[in-house]
C-alpha cells in the first residue's frame, strides 16, 4: 500500500494549480486593470486616449511579468472546466479516503475555479480579455 501523502499527490496539486491560475489572474490582470482605469473612471477603450492594450499601458519589465496572467486569460477558461472535471473526479472516487482538510482545500479550490469561469463568461472577464487581446 503506497504512503497516505504520496497517495493524494494528484490532487494536492490539482488544487495548488487551481489557485495558482485564480491568484495569477488576479494579480496579474484584474488589479493592474482596476488600478489604471477604475482609478481614473474610464476603461481601456476611452474618446480621449483610444484603445490601450496592456502593452501601452505597462511597459517594459512588468509586462514580462503579466504575461502569464495574460496568457491564463486567454487560455483559463478552458483549463478551468479541464480542472473542474478533474475536482469532481478525484471527490467522487477518493471522498471517503481523503483527509478532511484535504478535501476541503479541493471543494474550495473547485469553487473558486467555478467563479473564475463564470465571471470570464459574464461581461466584465469579457471586458478583460478584450483588453489582453487588443
Amino acid at each position: 500500500m503506497s504512503q497516505p501523502g504520496s497517495r493524494f499527490f494528484a490532487a494536492r496539486l490539482l488544487v495548488l494549480g487551481q489557485l495558482s491560475m485564480v491568484v495569477l489572474y488576479l494579480v496579474g490582470v484584474v488589479v493592474p486593470y482596476l488600478l489604471k482605469f477604475t482609478v481614473q473612471g474610464t476603461n481601456h477603450c476611452s474618446a480621449t486616449t483610444g484603445c490601450q492594450a496592456p502593452g501601452d499601458v505597462f511597459g517594459g519589465p512588468l509586462l514580462v511579468l503579466l504575461i502569464p496572467a495574460m496568457v491564463i486569460t486567454i487560455l483559463g477558461p478552458m483549463v478551468a472546466v479541464l480542472f473542474l472535471l478533474m475536482s469532481f473526479t478525484s471527490l467522487a472516487r477518493w471522498r471517503r479516503e481523503m483527509p478532511d482538510a484535504l478535501r476541503r482545500w479541493v471543494f474550495g479550490a473547485a469553487g473558486l475555479t467555478l467563479a473564475f469561469l463564470v465571471f470570464n463568461l459574464l461581461p466584465p472577464g469579457r471586458l478583460l480579455l478584450n483588453w489582453v487581446l487588443d
